[in-house]
């Protein structure tokens, strides 16, 4: 650093010049670094009220992929005995293997589609839920926003969809009960 009195070089960290004792002028803060301030301090001011994490054990980010690979290559290989069979003779215990090929790449491209956007964590904070699930995660404020949503009833639960940033969230009461009706309430009715 030069020392804007003296023009003497001297380090950065020392607090005066150690030439004419000239303290170390202070250097103005930027526009962005006061705007990534005020973002810090309103981070702070956002306290965490409560922490929900899901009451069951979804599938990892390694198992959902294995699971989408695994639907995608039993459904071409589905495309290709089904090709094969049409083709050769047509008998009934062909049918049903195809056809049994065809739902088991069906119910796991489904189960991997569920586990990788279940919501597993939800953090309350003062005007909003921000909802993290195994990729993704947003945030969905208490006011009425276009948002879009969707309540789905299966057999013995409710499940909650949220659209929002190209993203697909679900609220799944056999994991959030409490969160769920109070969502119900709030984005619902």
């Amino acid at each position: 650093m030069i020392c804007p009195e003296c023009g003497e070089r001297y380090n950065f960290y020392e607090p005066r010049c150690p030439w004419c004792g000239a303290p170390k002028p202070n250097p103005e803060k930027k526009p962005e670094e006061e705007l990534s301030a005020a973002k810090i301090e309103q981070a702070e001011e956002k306290e965490t009220f409560f922490v929900y994490k899901t009451q069951r054990k979804h599938d990892g980010k390694f198992k959902i992929v294995c699971n989408y690979f695994f639907s995608v290559t039993s459904f071409l290989f589905f495309v290709l005995i089904g090709g094969i069979i049409l083709e050769d003779s047509l008998s009934a215990s062909n049918l049903y293997f195809v056809f049994t090929l065809f739902m088991a790449s069906f119910i796991i491209f489904f189960h991997a589609f569920y586990s990788s956007n279940v919501v597993r964590e939800i953090r309350c904070h003062e005007d909003e839920f921000v909802l993290y699930s195994c990729f993704d995660k947003t945030v969905l404020s208490f006011k009425k926003v276009d948002l879009q949503k969707k309540k789905i009833d299966w057999f013995d639960r409710q499940v909650l969809l949220f659209r929002k940033n190209e993203g697909i969230f679900l609220v799944d009461s056999k994991d959030f009960p409490e969160v769920v009706e109070t969502m119900k309430k709030l984005y619902f009715e």
